[in-house]
Formats: C-alpha cells, sequence, structure tokens
C-alpha cells in the first residue's frame, strides 16, 4: 500500500491525459466543425431535440463534453475515495487527466457566456498544465517551500535574514532540479513553445496575454534580483 501511495507516476499520467485529451478534443472540434454548427444552432432555436454526431443534442439540450470531463471527474473522485475492486490508482489518475482536458477545453465558453474560441481557455489551461510540470519535475523544491512556510511565525512576518536565507536556498534548490532535468524541460519546452504558436495563429488575441505574461514574469526576475544584490 505504501509503494503505491509514493507511486510517482501517478502526476506523469494526469499531465500527460490531461495535455493529450485536451489537444485531441480541441483538434477534433475545429476539424468537426462541431462549435457553432447547423445542428447546434437548430437545438438552441428548439428546432431539433435528438442528434448525434457532430454535436450530441438529447432532449434538446445540447450536451457539451465538459459535462463527460464533469463526469470522469467526479468518477475518479469517488474511486480515489471509496476505493475500488476494478479501478486502481493510475486508472484513477488517467480517468481524471482526460476529465480535467475535457473540462478545461470548454471553460472560456463558461466563462464567456458560450464563445468556445475564447482564449481565456488557452490561458487557465497553459496555467494548469504549468502547475502540473511543475508538481512533476519540482515536487522536491516545492516540498521545501512548504516546509518553510510551515516554519513561518504569523506573529513574525518581517523581512528577515532568515527569510531572506529560506528563499536563497529556495531558488538554489530549483536550479539544481532544473540541472537535472534539462533535456527533458528543453524537450517540453519546445512543445509549449510550438502549442502556443499554433494556437496565436488561430486566435491572434492570445499573443496580447503571451506578451502580457513575458513583461510580468521579467519584472518578477528583476525583483529577485534586486533582492539578492
Amino acid at each position: 500500500m505504501a509503494k503505491e501511495k509514493s507511486d510517482k507516476s501517478i502526476p506523469f499520467i494526469i499531465t500527460s491525459s490531461y495535455l493529450l485529451s485536451f489537444l485531441f478534443i480541441r483538434l477534433a472540434v475545429i476539424i468537426a466543425g462541431a462549435a457553432g454548427s447547423a445542428a447546434s444552432q437548430a437545438a438552441k432555436a428548439g428546432e431539433i431535440r435528438f442528434y448525434i454526431g457532430t454535436n450530441i443534442i438529447l432532449f434538446g439540450y445540447h450536451i457539451h463534453h465538459l459535462f463527460i470531463g464533469i463526469f470522469l471527474i467526479a468518477l475518479a473522485g469517488w474511486f480515489a475515495i471509496v476505493g475500488s475492486d476494478y479501478f486502481d490508482r493510475r486508472d484513477t489518475a488517467l480517468m481524471y487527466g482526460i476529465g480535467m482536458g475535457l473540462f478545461m477545453d470548454e471553460i472560456g465558453l463558461l466563462l464567456s457566456w458560450g464563445d468556445y474560441w475564447s482564449s481565456t481557455t488557452y490561458l487557465l489551461s497553459l496555467l494548469l498544465g504549468g502547475i502540473f510540470l511543475n508538481i512533476i519535475f519540482f515536487p522536491d523544491f516545492w516540498n521545501d517551500v512548504k516546509g518553510h512556510l510551515r516554519a513561518v511565525d504569523p506573529k513574525k512576518m518581517v523581512v528577515s535574514h532568515y527569510k531572506r536565507d529560506s528563499i536563497i536556498r529556495g531558488v538554489d534548490k530549483m536550479a539544481e532540479e532544473a540541472d537535472k532535468t534539462e533535456k527533458i524541460s528543453q524537450i517540453f519546452s519546445g512543445l509549449i513553445y510550438i502549442a502556443v504558436g499554433i494556437l496565436i495563429i488561430f486566435n491572434p488575441e492570445l499573443v496580447y496575454y503571451w506578451v502580457a505574461g513575458g513583461f510580468f514574469l521579467q519584472g518578477l526576475t528583476n525583483f529577485v534580483r534586486a533582492w539578492k544584490s
């Protein structure tokens, strides 16, 4: 049981299934032309009640794939909490990752009152993907940060020598982890840059968020350099 709990493949399964399912369903929608199709427009107008094809329409309701994602996430949570004789942790991890990919593909549609092509989808999906990648490649660093946060006394939230040393140690730890996974990180970075380039071609508005994020990161970098100097 202890070995199963320490299975380091679980974060990788979640992340890879999340990214692959997101890319698959997004490409499927683009190729099939499901967003704004004649069937979905007919369903909105109340002219069609049952249809299964590029869209799924039951009893006049358009069943978006985000509902399938929510169902898979709920199912994975149930099996993870209650347990199952048929599904182990790797199965539930796969289920959870696929569910997250299907859900996040339509997160912009939820937040923008029906715009499937909203750039918010790409922004939040890349953010979540970055969080998952940090869990895979830098777990020791974040465990170290968590340990330092637990050691901080809330009554003494002042800049001190100890706090400054903790930040420096954390940065050094992250640098060590980055060296260990340099090749893998470069491969993932390359894939992310290519994916973002493709997304910008389909949605030029995304470039504004990308540029803004670059300036934001550069500003944080300058603060860190000033702190260490």
